[in-house]
């Protein structure tokens, strides 16, 4: 796990060592968090940027308690309230797919969110920078300290494809992205 401390800063954050090696029709991004911070927060977990778009894949808490998923910039996907906040760990799964712009989001297992219509024919593209703990306005930087992360996230898992219900059931996280693979990426770690 990694451990992003507070008070929040822009010094805070991760870099993954990879990159995406192809466009992805569709994805799962798994991860596990825990964090003291309000539901009110705005803040970036998770966010992946491309010279294209600096919001090519973003699940931010928006504050207002409203959490939200981009896929190639533009409107997000509003995922509602998402039951993180209380300072335990849990398990966020966010699925997209580029047929119908099908989303869901669960927490723990539990089906929280979904939609459709996000991005329908759209990509995520190849080549760009993975970002933890803060929202990325450039490719690699352009932080704003009003949207870093403080807390703990471990166990962030990327798939190509839509994972069944029954794959993000609560035990998803020790699974093994097959973009993606926690266990086996390079991390570095800033701050």
């Amino acid at each position: 796990k990694i451990t992003f401390p507070a008070p929040r800063s822009v010094s805070n954050y991760a870099r993954l060592g990879t990159t995406l090696a192809q466009d992805l029709s569709s994805f799962t991004l798994c991860l596990q968090m825990r964090t003291d911070m309000s539901s009110t927060s705005h803040a970036g977990v998770v966010s992946y940027a491309v010279q294209e778009n600096h919001n090519e894949l973003l699940i931010l808490n928006k504050g207002r308690g409203i959490s939200e998923l981009f896929v190639q910039g533009g409107k997000g996907a509003d995922l509602g309230a998402l039951p993180v906040w209380d300072g335990e760990w849990h398990a966020v799964c966010a699925t997209w797919r580029s047929t119908d712009g099908a989303w869901q989001v669960y927490t723990d297992g539990v089906l929280q969110a979904s939609g459709s219509g996000l991005k329908v024919g759209g990509k995520v593209r190849s080549g760009g920078t993975w970002i933890l703990a803060q929202d990325q306005e450039t490719v690699g930087g352009g932080f704003d300290p009003n949207q870093a992360f403080s807390g703990e996230l471990s166990q962030v898992n990327l798939w190509d494809r839509v994972l069944t219900p029954a794959e993000v059931g609560p035990d998803s996280c020790g699974q093994h992205g097959n973009v993606i693979d926690w266990a086996t990426t390079n991390i570095e770690v800033f701050g």
